[in-house]
């Protein structure tokens, strides 16, 4: 008999816990959801009947930024140094860049005679003017200048607006 009696406790005791565990179960699921709703209202704002409403002032075509089309001229640029130099060639890798998707289109319809007058002008070049950064950053300046006036020759309107050295290689 007293077996019984605590075997009766002990189903009970399992059948109040479970009981106990369900409830809290409960709870917590019931405190989530109004923590979430909670969370949701603050983060919405709240009421929408306080919310003034404001009207963003359309950019001005100043502020836009303009795209900007970059056309690598490949293959790269290989020439001789003029005179007796301590090197014999360099190899040039260029890339231009225009604001104006039509002038890349004109840039690579005209690319045999833009390239020939970019080799001339690297052709012109010794190996002493472009030991230093300035040397090269002016040999860039004159390439430049060099692709827009074969561009305003072929096209009536250079329209590059600059060009980057991505390699130079120098030998």
């Amino acid at each position: 008999m007293a077996e019984e009696n605590i075997e009766e406790e002990t189903q009970e005791g399992s059948q109040g816990d479970s009981k106990k565990k369900l409830i809290v179960m409960i709870a917590i699921g019931v405190v989530a959801l109004a923590l979430g709703a909670g969370g949701a209202i603050f983060f919405t704002g709240g009421d929408s009947s306080d919310v003034e409403m404001v009207e963003e002032e359309p950019m001005m075509e100043e502020e836009m930024p303009e795209m900007s089309f970059y056309h690598e001229l490949h293959p790269a640029f290989v020439a001789n140094f003029t005179g007796k130099s301590k090197k014999n060639y360099m190899q040039v890798y260029v890339v231009a860049l225009s604001h104006d998707e039509s002038v890349i289109d004109d840039l690579k319809l005209h690319m045999p005679a833009v390239r020939n007058d970019v080799l001339m002008t690297l052709s012109k070049t010794t190996s002493d003017e472009i030991e230093t950064v300035e040397g090269k950053e002016e040999l860039r300046k004159k390439v430049l200048m060099r692709i827009k006036e074969t561009m305003k020759t072929k096209t009536g309107k250079d329209g590059i607006e600059d060009i980057y050295f991505t390699k130079f290689v120098a030998q």
